[in-house]
């Protein structure tokens, strides 16, 4: 069973990525990935995330550990960051796409990331199985 220590350094991992994806989409423009609608308060949030979960995690106790007295080693670091940043961008998708589920439907997007801009991560994914479905061939074929 992991110990408090890593349980705190995920929550580090898990919030900072969400606040910064947030970031990222609100500055540019991905508003299917918001949790807010309103971009300046979308990257307000992410903001007070990052830098609220990096103040928490270094000012509450001493983290600064060596592997050898109880710390994590750089392997146990990469892997607890990433499925913590991996599981952060999953919920940001689910998150999205529920809060922003009245972005317009009918209307072409774009393909890429620039879908995000008017409709949500899902409704995109679920627009481009559709594209490829059985016996079409992708763009790239």
């Amino acid at each position: 069973m992991p110990g408090p220590f890593v349980l705190d350094y995920c929550l580090l991992g898990f919030l900072a990525t969400l606040g910064v994806v947030q970031m990222a989409a609100a500055g540019n423009g991905l508003t299917g990935l918001l949790f807010i609608r309103h971009r300046p308060s979308s990257f307000l949030l992410g903001a007070a995330l990052a830098v609220g979960v990096f103040l928490w995690f270094f000012l509450s106790e001493p983290r600064n550990i060596a592997d050898t007295e109880g710390g994590l080693d750089g392997n146990q670091t990469a892997g607890y960051f990433a499925v913590s940043a991996g599981s952060a961008v999953i919920l940001t998708f689910l998150a999205s796409s529920l809060s922003n589920r009245c972005l317009p439907r009918d209307r072409p997007f774009a393909a890429g990331l620039d879908a995000l801009r008017e409709t949500t991560y899902l409704r995109s994914l679920a627009r481009a199985l559709k594209r490829s479905g059985p016996g079409r061939s992708s763009p790239g074929q």
